[in-house]
C-alpha cells in the first residue's frame, strides 16, 4: 500500500462515492464534499434522474471491493430491447449473445444513497450542503462556501457537469486547457408508468423504445413493477407544448399503446423538471501530480448508451490500478491517467452520441433490425472471434477507445455481409468467416486483445 494521504473529494454522487470507499479501505484519511443537502434524508429513489444501466465496467470494481453483492439486491435484470412502432407492433432485439448476458437498471437515487452508506460505513466523513468555493493549487487548500478551508494532498474532482474542480484547474492552467460544451439539443422529462395490479404493465426484462425519428419514449424497468419512462424531445417543443391541451395530442398520437397505461402522463409531464443533455470535453484531466478529475466533470457524455455512471467508475478503476502499480508516484499515476483514460472517455462520448440516432430511428428501420440479426448471428456461430460493438462496450473491459477502432472495421464487414441481403438466415458464413479472419480478428491479435477477454 501507498503511505496514507490526506484526500479531498468534490462530489458525493456515484463516481465521488465509489472512489472515497477504495481510497479509504487503502487506508487513506478521506473528507468528502457534496454541494447538495444528504439525498438520505428524502425519499431514497427520488429526484430528477434517468435509470442508470450498470455494466461490465462498473460492475468491476464494485466486485472488488466488495459491494456488488449488495448493489445487485437493488436492480432489475434487462435482457434486450423492445421496440413500440407507432401501429403498437412489437419487435425484441437481444442485448448479449446468449442469456447468460444482460444490463442492470438501478435507479440513481438509491444506488447514490447505497454508496454513501457504504462510505460512512468505510470511515470516510461526508460534509453536505459544501460547494467548493476555491482552490489554492500552490498551497494545496480547499475552501467551501462555508468558509471552511482544508488542506489536501490529493484532490479528486467528481462534481459533475458543473464542476467547480474543473473550473479552478482551468482557472489557473489558462491557454494550457482545453474545454468545451457541446449542447445537444434534446431535453428530456422522466414520468412513470405504474404497475398493473402489482405487476409489470410490459415485459420486465427489456428495455421499451419508442423510436420516433428526432425523438422518442423510453421506459426502464423498477423493482416494485413499475418502470421509469423518460421521453427526450428537442428542446424547442417544450416551449410549443405549453399551449393548453398540446401536450396530450402529442402523447396520444405518437405514444398511443402506451397512454393506457401511464395514467398521470400529463400530470408527470406538468409537474416534473425538464433535464438537458450534452457532452463535456476536458484536457487535461489532471493538475500536476495533485488533481485528477472523473467522471462527468472531465467526460459528460449523453445517455443513450448506458455507460456514463460505468465509464466513471472505469476510471475510478484505472486509478486504483495505477495506484497498486506505481504505489506514491502520483506524477506518473496521474500522467497514465489522463494519457489512457481521456481517449477512452472521448470515444465514449462519441459513442453515446452514435447511439441516440440508432435509438431514436433506426431500431425501427426494418434494414437495421436485419443487420442486427445478422450481427447477433456472426455473435453465435463465431464466439470466440467475433462480438458486436455494443457487446464490447457493455460485456468486456475493453478500453472504449479500442472499442471504437475495431468497431468501425466491424461495419465495413457487416455492410458487405448485408449487401442485397434480404433474409438473415441466408448470410454467408464462409464468407463472413473468411472476412472476420482477414480484418477483425488481426486487429485483436495486434492489440494483445480478446473479443471474449474480460480484463485488460
Amino acid at each position: 500500500m501507498d503511505a496514507p494521504k490526506k484526500i479531498v473529494i468534490a462530489g458525493a454522487g456515484l463516481v465521488g462515492s465509489l472512489l472515497a470507499v477504495a481510497l479509504k479501505k487503502r487506508g487513506h484519511d478521506v473528507y468528502l464534499f457534496e454541494k447538495r443537502e444528504d439525498i438520505r434524508l428524502k425519499n431514497r429513489g427520488a429526484g430528477r434522474s434517468i435509470n442508470l444501466i450498470i455494466t461490465a465496467k462498473g460492475i468491476r470494481p464494485l466486485q472488488q471491493l466488495g459491494l456488488w453483492d449488495k448493489v445487485k439486491t437493488i436492480t432489475s435484470p434487462v435482457a434486450g430491447r423492445l421496440m413500440h412502432s407507432t401501429e403498437g407492433e412489437l419487435a425484441y432485439q437481444p442485448y448479449g449473445k446468449d442469456k447468460t448476458e444482460c444490463n442492470h437498471s438501478v435507479s440513481r437515487g438509491e444506488l447514490n444513497c447505497l454508496l454513501n452508506d457504504e462510505a460512512e460505513k468505510a470511515g470516510v466523513k461526508i460534509l453536505f450542503n459544501s460547494t467548493l468555493k476555491r482552490l489554492d493549487l500552490d498551497k494545496k487548500i480547499a475552501t467551501f462556501e462555508n468558509g471552511e478551508s482544508y488542506s489536501y494532498d490529493l484532490l479528486f474532482g467528481a462534481d459533475g457537469t458543473n464542476s467547480a474542480t474543473r473550473q479552478a484547474m482551468i482557472s489557473t492552467l489558462g491557454s494550457k486547457s482545453e474545454y468545451k460544451v457541446e449542447p445537444f439539443g434534446t431535453d428530456y422529462k422522466e414520468m412513470t408508468m405504474p404497475s398493473l395490479n402489482g405487476k409489470y404493465a410490459m415485459d420486465e426484462h427489456s428495455l421499451h423504445i419508442w423510436p420516433r425519428g428526432n425523438h422518442m419514449l423510453m421506459g426502464l424497468p423498477n423493482r416494485d413493477g413499475s418502470f421509469t419512462m423518460t421521453l427526450y424531445m428537442p428542446k424547442e417543443w417544450f416551449d410549443k407544448f405549453k399551449a393548453p391541451g398540446a401536450f396530450e395530442e402529442y402523447f396520444r398520437k405518437y405514444y398511443a399503446d402506451a397512454v393506457a397505461l401511464m395514467p398521470d402522463f400529463v400530470k408527470d409531464y406538468e409537474d416534473n423538471a425538464q433535464g438537458n443533455l450534452g457532452i463535456v470535453r476536458m484536457n487535461p484531466w489532471v493538475y500536476g501530480d495533485q488533481i485528477a478529475l472523473l467522471g462527468d466533470a472531465c467526460h459528460a457524455m449523453v445517455p443513450f448508451f448506458g455507460q456514463g455512471m460505468n465509464s466513471g467508475f472505469s476510471d475510478v478503476q484505472f486509478l486504483l490500478d495505477q495506484m497498486n502499480t506505481h504505489l506514491d508516484d502520483y506524477e506518473t499515476i496521474m500522467k497514465n491517467y489522463n494519457e489512457f483514460q481521456k481517449p477512452s472517455g472521448d470515444a465514449m462520448a462519441d459513442m453515446s452520441l452514435e447511439n441516440f440516432t440508432e435509438m431514436c430511428d433506426k431500431v425501427g428501420d426494418a434494414k437495421f433490425l436485419l443487420r442486427k440479426k445478422v450481427e447477433n448471428k456472426l455473435e453465435k456461430t463465431f464466439p470466440s472471434e467475433f462480438r458486436s460493438r455494443y457487446g464490447l462496450v457493455t460485456y468486456t473491459l475493453i478500453p472504449y477507445h479500442l472499442v471504437k477502432e475495431v468497431g468501425m472495421i466491424q461495419d465495413k464487414v457487416l455492410d458487405s455481409l448485408c449487401e442485397n441481403l434480404t433474409d438473415p438466415e441466408d448470410v454467408n458464413l464462409d464468407h463472413a468467416h473468411k472476412l472476420i479472419q482477414e480484418q477483425i480478428v488481426p486487429w485483436f491479435t495486434k492489440k494483445a486483445l480478446s473479443p471474449t477477454r474480460f480484463k485488460f
